[in-house]
């Protein structure tokens, strides 16, 4: 059989192995469908009111006690609402409480300093008392701006503008939000797939070497072989994750939709910016990076004797890509100390390190591309440790490979 052909054998027994197991589908479901019943039980739960006031409905019986002056009669009218002197505030309270009144709304005649009023409601009728506190939000609101006789005056005293901020540090313009969100997402991409695939290389080579088929898989293909399938197969099954996330947030969104749900962006698609270096040096960190510590779990999965033992090492090697968030400071602020230049050049923390540099906008062409070349020869090396530790591993099946081996000719 050809190499090519050994290849793809390899490549689809290992990416049919993973998807078949129950638990890849159940930890693919868990995370989305959890966060899915956390918000549906906040959407059902949230006591907050979305009342709006038609100004047409006269079905309401509302009464304004105005002790502030504030108040113009001509809004009142506007909603249908009752104005009366405070000399009537007792009895109206205990129609509201009997039922005979939807609704008593009282400012007080500290209103400017205290900026509070008094509120009741029968909430016999479902959120009754919520159309009442929008009803006194809104008179109160559109009475004070009633003077500027304008909407587009009132609005933009209501609103304050939108300001298009420039701000400076150190004499260079510093990032507006939107210059964050693509840069920015190769670094969640990458958390993404080292978190739920990373750990298919050490579990597949770890299984093989406990059930000692190592030996048999190596006589038919080569270990060079035999990594890039795994490594192509994980690949593989990282695109299945993605569309199915992908599939699933479709499908949530669709339902929000139906449901009546306005959901948007927190930014403007039209705002975001592309730029062609930030996104050559975030494709080619989060590619290398990927492949990166695939090979170094599949050589880990290799060198210990059981994967539980192979699982306990690897602890420092999840941990270290988390280690330039705890400097973040330093690492985007401070590019040129010494700290930040050593995780950016050292391949087990520089996938992070440069993506996060990236999307703050402090990383240079020059750098980005030096350390994708460090990175680009540590795969390849480890790559080929792997490889070794493979061979290495049918002949040390109840003990763990020595580092120093993997580097004997």
């Amino acid at each position: 059989m050809s190499k090519n052909r050994k290849l793809r054998a390899v490549i689809r027994h290992e990416f049919l192995t993973i998807i078949k197991q129950p638990s890849f589908w159940l930890s693919l479901i868990a995370f989305p469908l959890v966060a899915g019943i956390i918000l549906l039980i906040g959407a059902l739960t949230d006591s907050s009111d979305n009342s709006t006031i038609d100004p047409d409905d006269k079905s309401r019986n509302i009464v304004i006690i105005d002790n502030s002056d504030l108040i113009n009669p001509d809004v009142a009218n506007k909603y249908n609402v009752k104005l009366e002197d405070n000399t009537q505030k007792e009895m109206l309270e205990e129609s509201v409480r009997e039922g005979d009144v939807d609704g008593l709304i009282v400012y007080p005649h500290n209103l400017i300093d205290s900026g509070k009023y008094q509120l009741f409601a029968d909430n016999t009728e479902e959120n009754n008392a919520g159309i009442v506190s929008e009803l006194g939000r809104v008179v109160l609101q559109q009475s004070l701006l009633a003077p500027l006789d304008s909407e587009k005056l009132a609005s933009l005293a209501l609103t304050g503008g939108e300001g298009s901020m420039q701000s400076y540090k150190d004499g260079k313009s510093t990032r507006e939000m939107s210059e964050y969100i693509v840069p920015g997402a190769f670094l969640v991409l990458f958390y993404i797939v080292l978190i739920f695939s990373v750990g298919y290389a050490l579990s597949s080579v770890s299984e093989e070497k406990e059930n000692r088929s190592i030996e048999m898989v190596l006589s038919y293909v080569k270990p060079q072989t035999l990594i890039l399938g795994k490594l192509f197969a994980i690949i593989l099954v990282t695109l299945t994750q993605i569309l199915f996330i992908g599939l699933m947030a479709a499908v949530a969104y669709g339902v929000a939709r139906s449901l009546g749900n306005d959901l948007s962006l927190p930014f403007n698609i039209s705002d975001l910016t592309f730029v062609p270096a930030e996104i050559l040096i975030g494709v080619g960190f989060l590619i290398f990076g990927f492949i990166f510590y695939v090979g170094l779990m599949a050589m880990i999965g290799a060198i210990f004797p059981s994967s539980k033992e192979a699982s306990s090492f690897t602890t420092v090697f999840y941990l270290l890509p988390a280690v330039p968030f705890w400097g973040i400071d330093a690492i985007t602020n401070q590019a040129s100390s010494l700290f930040t230049q050593i995780l950016t050049y050292f391949p087990l923390t520089s996938p992070t390190t440069i993506l996060l540099r990236n999307a703050a906008g402090n990383l240079s062409l020059a750098e980005g591309l030096i350390s994708l070349f460090v990175l680009i020869i540590a795969t390849l090396a480890i790559i080929g440790l792997a490889a070794k530790a493979f061979r290495l591993g049918t002949l040390e099946y109840s003990e763990r490979i020595k580092l120093s081996s993997l580097f004997r000719k």
